[in-house]
């Protein structure tokens, strides 16, 4: 029980800092509302669940161990959050809101800022095993893990997006709305050109 509640504590301190995540989330909810969230933030969480799999197939472990591969895979999750932020500039440039995104869209988006980001999967094989039993099978335990992580995730995530969708009269008049897509936009772009030049520089 200590090691569960010791690894809780882990996982949600490490939720709870804004990441790219966090910024996807809040300009698709800018643009669908609540719904927009929800499906952002499931999204996310579709993407967290398959680096639990692969981190249970060894897969991830194996790209923890290469760095080449790992490089590689941030330098395209990198890439993918300078397309989003591009995207959110873009959007702020024109006079007009944006339609919602379709459903499939926001989803989307939200479930590859997850899949590309491998520290999800370093996570997964290197942090939680320190909370497994030493002894017996750790699937069961290292599925409940998972799940706690991912569970605390959603409800970070959703918590930022209910904000800014019970904001959403003020955030979306378009003066308001032109602000905080430059911002979210900057600062994706910010965060992915970093990670590529770190990742460029590990190849």
């Amino acid at each position: 029980m200590t090691g569960i509640a010791g690894y809780t504590a882990l996982a949600a301190l490490v939720v709870v800092v804004p990441g790219a995540d966090t910024l996807v989330v809040v300009r698709n909810t800018l643009s669908g509302g609540h719904r927009s969230a929800i499906r952002t933030t499931t999204g996310v969480c579709a993407g967290l669940a398959a680096w639990a799999l692969l981190s249970s197939a060894g897969l991830a472990a194996a790209v923890a161990a290469s760095p080449t591969l790992f490089a590689v895979l941030r330098a395209a999750g990198a890439a993918y959050l300078v397309y989003l932020g591009t995207q959110a500039l873009v959007a702020a440039s024109r006079a007009a809101t944006e339609p919602e995104l379709p459903a499939g869209r926001d989803w989307r988006q939200g479930a590859l800022t997850s899949l590309g980001n491998p520290k999800v999967g370093v996570f997964y094989t290197s942090l939680l095993p320190q909370f497994l039993p030493a002894h017996g099978s750790a699937l069961a335990p290292a599925a409940l893990l998972a799940s706690i992580h991912i569970a605390l995730s959603f409800l970070s995530l959703l918590a930022y997006g209910v904000l800014v969708a019970r904001m959403g009269d003020i955030l979306r008049e378009r003066r308001w709305r032109k602000v905080l897509e430059r911002s979210a936009g900057v600062a994706l772009c910010a965060i992915g050109l970093w990670l590529m030049v770190a990742a460029v520089t590990e190849i």
